[in-house]
């Protein structure tokens, strides 16, 4: 077995303690919490990445993206630039000056798995913003705030296009950076798409229905569309895993 199958073997094994942390009588649980969900997506982000990029590539990654998206966080709390304005709660403490220390962190496993799904740059930021679509309006009810409420379920439409905006700026670097290109693969599809599904569940639990259903369409789409584009334009075999330097 080589170590991309077991790479997403431990993935999709995250998937499955997700959806069972939805069930009623475990989604209060401390185990089953947004916090350790969310700590452990970022231990299985760091296994996945290390794997696959190498330690030179992978920790080019996380510099840029943890640089990158803290200063736009840090902004965007403190002037509205890029986002709109909004302030953390301490439900995702602790905090590095206004913003949650695992907020970079988040960015980084969110964009690792879509770059995987998407296996471009441009596309990937637009899976990006997909996600955000769909845990936008349900976090913003307890873990962050809006100055202003916007016009999407309480959130500024202009979220959304810092949020691309965002992606393919830290994304743009990492590639000057590595000048890394990725390959889309079914297994990172299938993942990109339940990990979609899951926020849908968590929006229909929390009374935001439409939203869910909004976002389970923009998932379904987004994944038969790259997954119909990946079967157009197959990898050869010697393209599909290139050497990595590791050292």
């Amino acid at each position: 077995m080589d170590k991309s199958t077991i790479a997403w073997i431990v993935a999709y094994a995250y998937l499955a303690y997700v959806f069972i942390g939805q069930l009623p009588d475990l989604s209060s649980t401390l185990l089953f919490s947004l916090r350790a969900s969310s700590v452990l997506l970022v231990v299985l982000y760091l296994f996945h990445s290390y794997l696959d990029f190498g330690w030179k590539n992978a920790s080019k990654y996380l510099a840029v993206v943890f640089v990158v998206s803290y200063a736009v966080e840090f902004l965007g709390t403190k002037t509205g630039i890029h986002f709109g304005r909004y302030r953390y709660t301490g439900g995702l403490a602790p905090l590095l000056g206004p913003v949650p220390l695992i907020i970079p962190f988040l960015w980084a496993s969110l964009g690792y798995f879509s770059l995987a799904a998407a296996g471009n740059y441009l596309v990937a930021s637009v899976l990006m913003v997909l996600l955000d679509v769909s845990f936008d309006p349900r976090f913003s009810l307890s873990l962050w705030h809006w100055a202003v409420p916007g016009q999407y379920f309480g959130v500024p439409l202009s979220n959304f296009v810092g949020w691309f905006v965002t992606s393919l700026a830290l994304f743009g670097v990492f590639y000057l950076a590595s000048r890394k290109r990725f390959e889309p693969s079914a297994p990172a599809i299938g993942f990109y798409f339940l990990l979609g599904v899951n926020n849908v569940i968590v929006d229909a639990n929390s009374g935001l229905g439409v939203a869910g259903e909004i976002s389970l369409i923009l998932f379904a789409s987004a994944s038969v569309l790259l997954y119909v584009a990946r079967r157009r334009h197959p990898v050869s075999p010697a393209k599909a895993r290139p050497p990595e330097v590791t050292n």
